[in-house]
């Protein structure tokens, strides 16, 4: 009898194991949800099925310089230029998700200032197959460059499975200037 309680003791135990093994391999809403991470690195394109972006350098300023309008623009934390490549491979799109991920996990989203949406890359039309050189322009406080990742999409809501590029920024002791002067989004 004892052994019978051992062997349904033993049994029921494993049975649990399985159980809290399955649930945790389970992917959750938010895992079936997420973007589908298209990752790269600086210098080299990121080939998304939608598009590719080529992230070409990062720049910080405490100012921004937006060609043609004055006056420059301050931030209570810094302009972190990113100066990229990206080109449209089937259809005209615009790149409605611009972030960047810091290594703590805030997520600091693109700059909606005065001005960028007619000179940013995030606010440039993309035709396919025509290179589009610029920069994404995110604020935050460039002591939390060194980790960070950036994020692009094409949506910025409704985007499960879409191809989000994902390029680690390789900053570690970003050099602050006072003025950055905005590179203008144009056909390379």
């Amino acid at each position: 009898m004892t052994s019978r309680k051992v062997l349904n003791g033993v049994l029921t135990l494993a049975v649990l194991i399985a159980i809290v093994g399955l649930y945790r391999l389970t992917p959750t809403q938010k895992d079936i949800q997420d973007p589908t991470p298209v990752n790269g690195v600086v210098g080299r394109a990121v080939e998304t099925p939608r598009f590719t972006l080529t992230v070409d350098g990062v720049r910080v300023g405490k100012k921004l310089r937006i060609p043609r309008s004055s006056p420059d623009r301050e931030s209570r934390t810094n302009f972190v230029l990113i100066d990229a490549t990206v080109t449209a491979l089937r259809e005209p799109m615009y790149l409605k998700r611009v972030r960047v991920l810091t290594a703590d996990g805030v997520a600091y989203l693109g700059a909606n200032r005065t001005g960028l949406d007619q000179t940013a890359l995030s606010g440039a039309e993309l035709a396919p197959g025509i290179p589009v050189r610029g920069s994404f322009v995110v604020e935050l406080p460039a002591d939390k460059l060194p980790g960070a990742t950036l994020q692009v999409m094409e949506k910025s809501g409704f985007n499960e499975l879409e191809p989000e590029a994902t390029v680690p920024l390789d900053v570690e002791t970003p050099e602050v200037q006072d003025v950055v002067q905005l590179t203008t989004a144009s056909a390379s």
